[in-house]
């Protein structure tokens, strides 16, 4: 089987896959890596456009030597640049898997990313973190591990620039509806099997957004019950049980596309 490339969301470092890298490397070899502007990169921030992220994905593919086409699983942010990589650069992409991504910004997704934009203004990463938390994470999560929420802020702080993430939101975060890298466009070009995850109690990928993003990629969708936002961390087993399927899915099978289903 194929290499799997894992891309994760904009404050998310290579430790918040921590939870997946050993069951999902039991078969196949996994690659998590962090993207220009993400974690404490030291990577030049001035260009951290969608077609910087592609060309850096390219260059990881070729300094690590990894055998292509491989499969690509990104989430939110990294979900969008994986949109991107499969459309421009398809003869390195098998398979791809995308979770929390929307075809496309409802009213309140809208308001939240402008929220979050006011909070860079401060200069201060931590007040992000606090914003944007109870946003990300599915109200039944956070119930769950309330005891959590003060330690998951220090950590985005702790493993992140600031310079690095106000740079990941100016430049990919909001996009004219007429980018050549908006995913409205990217999906009228990616060719490979895709699937599509979201969460049930996702207010920045809804549902709905979901499965018109899947419509458009004529692509397989699950959505994951009373998850929120971030499904590879509050849903870890459903989340990894579905790219697990889907990633094993003989080619040409014909449940590997356009066969959509709510888990719920």
């Amino acid at each position: 089987m194929p290499p799997v490339v894992l891309i994760g969301g904009m404050t998310q470092t290579v430790a918040s896959w921590g939870g997946q890298l050993r069951p999902l490397s039991a078969h196949r070899e996994v690659v998590a890596y962090e993207a220009r502007g993400q974690g404490e990169t030291e990577l030049d921030v001035t260009d951290c456009s969608p077609a910087r992220h592609v060309d850096d994905f390219v260059a990881l593919v070729q300094a690590l030597g990894l055998r292509v086409p491989l499969d690509l699983c990104g989430f939110s942010f990294g979900g969008r640049q994986t949109l991107g990589i499969a459309a421009t650069r398809p003869d390195l992409i098998d398979r791809i898997v995308l979770s929390s991504v929307s075809l496309d910004r409802t009213v309140m997704s809208r308001l939240i990313v402008d929220g979050w934009i006011a909070c860079l203004r401060t200069g201060d990463l931590e007040t992000l973190a606090r914003v944007s938390l109870p946003e990300t994470l599915g109200a039944a999560y956070l119930a769950k591990n309330a005891h959590l929420v003060d330690a998951m802020i220090k950590t985005t702080v702790q493993r992140n620039r600031f310079d690095g993430i106000r740079a990941l939101f100016e430049q990919t975060l909001v996009l004219p509806e007429d980018s050549e890298w908006h995913p409205t466009r990217l999906a009228t070009q990616v060719r490979c099997p895709a699937l599509v995850l979201g969460g049930e109690a996702d207010r920045i990928a809804d549902p709905d957004q979901i499965r018109a993003l899947a419509n458009a990629l004529g692509a397989h969708y699950e959505i994951l019950h009373r998850a929120g936002h971030t499904i590879p961390i509050e849903s870890p087993e459903a989340w990894r049980a579905a790219v697990e399927r889907f990633l094993a899915e003989p080619r040409g099978n014909p449940l590997e596309r356009a066969f959509p289903r709510d888990t719920l």
